[in-house]
């Protein structure tokens, strides 16, 4: 699904809200990683086709939530009139499972497409056995969520509460007192408004939705194929004039080349294909020519491999209580609890530029993220706080926001990537 944080009205002016994950050690967690390995060979993953296919309408590039969500909707509309393959380089999901241990589902955006794209997904999930099957279990837990803004950016939040409001998002604007009193626990100081959630802000096993999605997209017929992307094949449309481009120089792609784990090479011609890679997208857009090439072709497609840490601060949950929603504030932190268990979790949201390049991960740690963490919940001075997870993402350094559509020379190959935590 193509989903679902203050980052972009205080990092690029765009959206603000949050979408992170953190590890969840509770029996269904534990159960669901030893599964991980043997999931491939209980979804036929494992099984060796009959055949390689050399032709689909569509292919996709990507086989995670992105990928097999485009599979899922795609022969759910067209049924057996569209042949679709998904092109898969790791079939036991091990660097997705380490992302999606913790989901979180917020309306929390300021650009309506995002918005739309979250109530969207917060429907989808509400009748998420109707559209994957009765045995899906997501673990929904509902938290809340609150948007923190200083005097500096309060006008900017009431004019995106105004928005949520218009699109049928329902939230309250809470002012500095209103939310000490609700949460004591919060230093608001610093604080002028806030924005509270009222419904549709909360969390869910993310593993169980990607693991359903897959199974749901292979029973609709999707070709599920496990290899590595090398190469596109480019053909010469002579009768085809672009501007910029030499009459007679435009070329098509229309196959798509790739390695199994055994080394043999494969080549799949098709009508259209989607890049739905994630943080690889970038350098697989290059195959095409994208940020090599002359012309249009010059301009890359800017997805970047982003990683961020994940903190925890360990029995505080316990400490504060059940009443701990998603907190995001103007500094970039963000808070949560980890679903029912005795730790905090936090971290800052990502950014569009890199600054953890700039230094080593322990000055940025103790310049940025721990003193917005002491700001926010001072009672934290005094207590441990333990590295919690890494995890990786793919950064659309442009605006932060996902890439979604086909490319201005390559009009067959579509772009879905660059969501970073917005994509599910």
């Amino acid at each position: 699904m193509t989903s679902k944080k203050i980052l972009g009205v205080f990092r690029n002016q765009k959206i603000f809200g949050v979408r992170q994950y953190s590890k969840s050690y509770n029996p269904v967690k534990k159960t669901l990683n030893v599964l991980a390995n043997d999931m491939p060979k209980i979804m036929g993953f494992k099984d060796k086709p009959y055949f390689y296919p050399e032709h689909a309408d569509i292919v996709i590039i990507g086989g995670g939530f992105i990928g097999s969500s485009v599979a899922y909707w795609l022969k759910k509309r067209t049924g057996e009139g569209l042949s679709v393959v998904v092109i898969e380089k790791d079939f036991s999901y091990k660097s997705s499972q380490n992302n999606v241990s913790l989901g979180t589902l917020t309306q929390h955006f300021s650009l309506p497409e995002n918005i739309n794209l979250a109530k969207y997904s917060a429907e989808f999930l509400r009748n998420i056995k109707e559209h994957l099957g009765m045995d899906v279990d997501i673990q929904y837990m509902p938290t809340g969520s609150i948007t923190l803004a200083s005097e500096e950016y309060a006008h900017k939040l009431e004019e995106n509460v105004s928005q949520l409001n218009e699109l049928g998002v329902r939230n309250n604007l809470l002012t500095a007192a209103e939310i000490k009193s609700q949460f004591p626990w919060i230093n608001t100081d610093d604080v002028k408004l806030g924005c509270m959630a009222l419904e549709a802000e909360g969390t869910f096993n993310p593993w169980a939705l990607l693991m359903a999605t897959l199974r749901k997209s292979r029973d609709l017929g999707t070709t599920y194929v496990n290899g590595e992307v090398i190469g596109f094949e480019l053909e010469k449309q002579k009768d085809v004039l672009m501007e910029g481009v030499a009459p007679g120089g435009y070329e098509r792609i229309n196959k798509v080349i790739y390695k199994t784990e055994d080394g043999e090479e494969y080549a799949i011609k098709f009508a259209i294909c989607v890049l739905a890679a994630g943080h690889n997208s970038g350098e697989l857009s290059k195959l095409a020519k994208l940020g090599t090439g002359d012309g249009i072709l010059s301009m890359p497609l800017t997805i970047e491999r982003r990683e961020c840490d994940i903190y925890s601060v360990p029995d505080k949950a316990s400490e504060i209580g059940l009443n701990i929603p998603l907190v995001t504030d103007t500094t970039g932190l963000w808070l949560m609890r980890n679903g029912l268990e005795s730790n905090l979790l936090f971290g800052n949201l990502p950014l569009i530029k890199d600054e953890t390049k700039s230094g080593s991960q322990n000055d940025y740690f103790k310049s940025i993220i721990e003193p917005s963490l002491l700001n926010r919940v001072p009672s934290c001075d005094k207590t441990k706080i333990e590295k919690f997870n890494t995890e990786i993402y793919d950064c659309n350094t442009f605006d932060n926001n996902g890439v979604v559509g086909p490319h201005a020379y390559h009009n067959n190959l579509f772009i879905a990537a660059g969501f970073g935590k917005l994509g599910a």
